[in-house]
């Protein structure tokens, strides 16, 4: 068993025939599939949900939130989901202090 500290790490070992199989996260396994021919990914281990994390109160958190949203509105978003093949990881809005989400 091998551990890396960068997706570029994992690429390679797989491209050198060092590892036969990886775990990483879902978007790095994703864009991997689209990039390295002979690469699939098996499915989902478990999904943990990541996030931009503001001081409590913090006046930039709300125009981030609308910022977002608004990417997500007109399109921008999926764009840029679609181009690196992670749109799988969709929100389908930006929330603050959302409740964890449970399988």
């Amino acid at each position: 068993m091998q551990t890396y500290s960068e997706q570029g790490a994992i690429r390679s070992s797989l491209q050198q025939d060092r590892s036969d199989i990886v775990m990483s996260t879902i978007n790095g396994l994703r864009y991997a599939v689209t990039q390295q021919k002979g690469v699939k990914s098996l499915n989902e281990f478990r999904r943990l949900d990541v996030g931009f994390a503001f001081k409590k109160g913090t006046k930039p958190a709300p125009a981030f939130q609308a910022t977002v949203n608004k990417l997500i509105t007109d399109g921008t978003y999926d764009r840029i989901l679609r181009t690196w093949g992670t749109t799988g990881s969709a929100i389908a809005t930006s929330r603050i202090s959302p409740p964890e989400l449970r399988d």
